[in-house]
């Protein structure tokens, strides 16, 4: 509500009259569809593991996996939890968790890098079209 109530003061207006997509891109990331001041949809699910991909979290992925890592990889489900939220989402895709290294490091040329911003990039889109088409 924080930055719902920033939008109003900056806009002059009440929250109630407010459509908007906020984002948070940091090492955890968010986005929220806020319609007539209320948040009517969110990239998170019951945990913050749902969603954009982060710096250790691997956000939306098939449901799959789950199975494929305890078969394959023979992990527990606390080790696939650890995993998951640890050492996935930027980290895993390019060895790195902070966007502005991987930024840096993809404008370099690092094809892991450029992987893991274009993968960002991609379900920032993905969530921003599915609020537009909301409001």
């Amino acid at each position: 509500t924080y930055v719902l109530d920033v939008l109003c003061k900056y806009l002059g207006k009440q929250k109630g009259e407010i459509n908007a997509i906020i984002c948070h891109l940091g090492n955890g990331a968010s986005m929220a569809c806020v319609q007539k001041g209320r948040c009517v949809d969110t990239s998170m699910g019951m945990t913050p593991l749902e969603g954009l991909v982060m710096g250790t979290r691997a956000g939306d992925l098939d449901a799959g996996v789950l199975t494929h890592l305890s078969e394959y990889a023979a992990m527990s489900p606390k080790e696939m939890d650890a995993f998951l939220n640890k050492q996935s989402g930027l980290q895993g895709l390019c060895g790195n968790s902070d966007m502005r290294t991987v930024q840096e490091m993809a404008q370099a040329g690092h094809a892991d890098s450029c992987l893991a911003e274009a993968v960002f990039v991609q379900r920032i889109r993905k969530y921003l079209g599915a609020y537009i088409v909301k409001l």
